[in-house]
């Protein structure tokens, strides 16, 4: 029987120190995300390089759900013209990081992880979307999943029972589908089904 099953989620730019430049026509200023310069892990937690980090504690001895989420710091360089450099941060707020419809039976758990985070720096930015419902079973600690998310950035979900090792439950990589920032206005067009 497991007790603990711990379920990890992060959006973050994997692989890149900084996104491409993009430079505005109309000003010449050029802009440069930072991006989070890791890749695949679930050991990055509160370490400040992912966008968004989510964690859901299901504790079937307390029969009770244990929610945290943080937001990175988004930072921006934006170049002038002339060559002077402006570094501005933000970290957006946790608010759109949210557990929805817990439901107990008598050897599981259900619940939705969920996110809708924009660019703090941004106030028209389109939002890093995912919606992951879960379900986890008493019995053995397995996870059934079923979710969606936005093309970019990154995406990754882990499990962990009785605070074992960390098993992967899915990743998507902005890098192999070719997304680009622009893919987060939008509607969610990736999902993935998963038990483990």
């Amino acid at each position: 029987m497991a007790t603990i099953v711990k379920i990890r989620g992060s959006v973050f730019i994997g692989g890149l120190q900084w996104l491409p430049a993009i430079t505005d026509p109309a000003t010449g200023i050029t802009y440069e995300y930072a991006g989070d310069a890791r890749e695949f892990s679930p050991e990055t937690v509160n370490t400040g390089r992912s966008r968004v980090e989510q964690e859901v504690v299901v504790d079937f001895v307390k029969r009770k759900l244990f929610a945290f989420a943080n937001t990175g710091l988004t930072s921006l360089r934006q170049t002038m013209p002339g060559g002077l450099t402006e570094m501005k941060q933000g970290k957006a707020p946790i608010d759109g990081v949210t557990v929805e419809g817990e439901t107990w039976g008598a050897m599981t758990c259900s619940f939705v992880m969920k996110a809708s985070v924009a660019d703090p720096l941004r106030a028209d930015a389109p939002t890093m979307d995912y919606e992951v419902h879960i379900t986890v079973h008493e019995e053995d600690g397995k996870a059934t999943v079923r979710g969606s998310h936005v093309g970019f950035p990154c995406f990754e979900f882990y499990k962990q029972v009785d605070f074992g090792d960390f098993e992967q439950l899915y990743t998507h990589d902005f890098r192999v589908t070719d997304d680009t920032p622009e893919a987060m206005d939008g509607e969610m067009e990736y999902h993935f089904e998963r038990s483990l």
